[in-house]
């Protein structure tokens, strides 16, 4: 899965946009200023999979015109909906003058056709992060949990039969729990160094579950052949749970919804208790691999059985063990992302990030690329079918990246369209400093505003004493400048001839000591700044 190209005739503050990107690439990230259409764009592409999956068109609600270009399965696949209506196209690789080329089919396939053959012509999982705090993602996948919902309560649902997870897939907090009893179930080498080296996790303790009675419970109490009536693949879990845990509870229990309740409400509730490792790993044997566990797993969240799953695990310096609630923010959103891709993979997946480095430390950030790479590629042709879009603020995470990699949103001044460009600079050899005041992030500087003005005055006023035009004011100014950039660590010793000949040059303009420059001033000095640098590079070689 790797799209290509999408046009947007009007989403949200997207009017007209286009965006290409790089197919031979698995990683692209969107950069750019907040409010510049990263995470509209995001949305949207959720919306286009969410609609072409439920086989119809995006309503008038959603205001979604669009035309999409991807490759899926050794095809590329042409997506049309700019009238409302779809027409799809198949393209097929040809050589054309020696050159591979894709071509679309004379005969496009009807949305009848489309649709039957949709397992070929859709990516298989669509999955989404996002780490704020709002639900206008989160809400879009609601139709796709009712049709799986639907599907794993039927009392002929077993793990047999329900094959695959839903095709768009929304990352949550309860998958977290799910992903690191995975970790423990599955275990590897790879997967024991990983929890060690980046959450110093050595061990798991033990698993509370914590059911609930559900909401299509009815009155009944709990009995535990009735189960609240659960049915499928969901009793198929729960009895095999049961059957593995230690002295099950059930109890009535007090609880408030809200600070608002003005007395406590009853509700039933089981505690199912796994001791340790080797009963969570009899669980795991009673399934093919980790996708039929976490499918199971899930089921029971859709179902509204989970409350609450305490995974307490043994954590390196730390006196006694840990919930996974207790792990930072950090150390959960690293685990919840690079955990959920790892035991859900699939070929043909498009991942979907929305700033999941918010919380991550800077040697997270600048190791996370290559982490999702080798989580997302570690089996053979995952890394030629697997695509990842990543929206992120941090230069850290972009360091390693090549221009064709990376996409900047950016809105234009005068018609206020969003336009997503390929940068002329890779970010990969440039550092923090140079990427943040490239035109990638647009910093003026990386010092404080302070520190720089005074810098650049001291270097306006040492042009103006190279040229013997300082007056005695403007030299006891600057020596008092020098002092104090000294003190910083801006010596003029280090100052090469050629140097102090660019700076003669260029503090003959006052625009010289400013911080933030306009769009004419910027151009001004780089016109006057290539001028100097080559009547320097002339002088040098006579």
């Amino acid at each position: 899965m790797r799209i290509h190209r999408v046009y947007i005739e009007d989403f949200k503050n997207l009017k007209q946009f286009e965006i290409n990107l790089d197919p031979n690439e698995m990683n692209s990230v969107l950069l750019g200023q907040n409010a510049t259409g990263k995470s509209n764009f995001i949305e949207a592409l959720v919306l286009i999979f969410k609609y072409l999956d439920l086989e119809k068109e995006p309503p008038k609600e959603a205001n979604l015109k669009y035309e999409i270009e991807y490759y899926c399965r050794g095809e590329k696949i042409f997506v049309n909906c700019l009238n409302g209506k779809y027409t799809f196209d198949i393209g097929h690789k040809k050589i054309i003058e020696g050159e591979e080329v894709w071509l679309k089919e004379a005969k496009s396939p009807s949305k009848t056709e489309f649709f039957r053959k949709k397992n070929d012509y859709l990516p298989k999982y669509v999955f989404t992060y996002y780490s704020g705090i709002s639900n206008r993602l989160k809400d879009h996948f609601d139709e796709h949990q009712k049709k799986f919902y639907d599907k794993i309560i039927d009392a002929d649902a077993t793990k047999d039969n329900v094959d695959e997870l839903r095709r768009l897939f929304y990352v949550q907090l309860v998958h977290s729990y799910f992903v690191l009893m995975a970790f423990f179930t599955y275990e590897t080498k790879e997967t024991k160094q990983f929890l060690q080296k980046y959450l110093c996790i050595e061990d798991l303790e033990s698993i509370l579950f914590k059911f609930q009675h559900p909401n299509w419970g009815g009155a009944k109490k709990f009995e535990h052949n009735f189960m609240w009536g659960a049915k499928g693949l969901v009793r198929e879990f729960i009895d095999k749970l049961w059957e593995l845990s230690l002295a099950p509870i059930d109890a009535e229990e007090s609880y408030k919804e809200s600070f608002r309740d003005k007395g406590n409400k009853k509700k039933e509730f089981l505690y199912l208790f796994i001791q340790d490792k080797n009963k969570l790993q009899e669980l795991a044997n009673f399934y093919s691999g980790n996708t039929e566990l976490f499918k199971a797993l899930e089921s029971t969240y859709i179902s509204d059985l989970i409350n609450e799953v305490r995974v307490r695990v043994k954590k390196r310096n730390v006196d006694g063990n840990i919930t996974f609630k207790e792990l930072s923010e950090g150390e959960q959103q690293l685990l919840t992302v690079l955990g959920l891709l790892k035991f859900t993979r699939a070929e043909e997946t498009l991942i979907l990030l929305d700033e999941p480095d918010t919380h991550l430390n800077p040697l997270w950030k600048w190791e996370y690329l290559d982490l999702l790479k080798t989580v997302a590629s570690s089996r053979q042709g995952d890394d030629e079918t697997t695509q990842i879009i990543l929206n992120t603020h941090d230069p850290l995470v972009i360091g390693g990246m090549e221009r064709n990699q990376v996409r900047m949103f950016k809105r234009n001044p005068e018609t206020g369209k969003i336009l997503a460009e390929q940068p002329d600079i890779s970010p990969k050899g440039l550092g923090v400093a140079g990427i943040l005041t490239s035109e990638l992030f647009g910093l003026p500087t990386i010092l404080d505003k302070e520190t720089q003005e005074k810098l650049n005055r001291k270097r306006f006023l040492q042009g103006r004493m190279i040229r013997n035009e300082a007056t005695t004011e403007e030299e006891t100014e600057y020596n008092i400048l020098r002092k104090e950039m000294e003190s910083l660590g801006y010596y003029e010793q280090i100052e090469d001839a050629m140097f102090r000949d660019y700076i003669a040059e260029m503090s003959k303009f006052d625009v010289f000591q400013k911080v933030e420059l306009s769009e004419e001033e910027q151009k001004f000095l780089q016109q006057e700044s290539k001028k100097v640098i080559e009547q320097i590079l002339k002088k040098d070689k006579s």
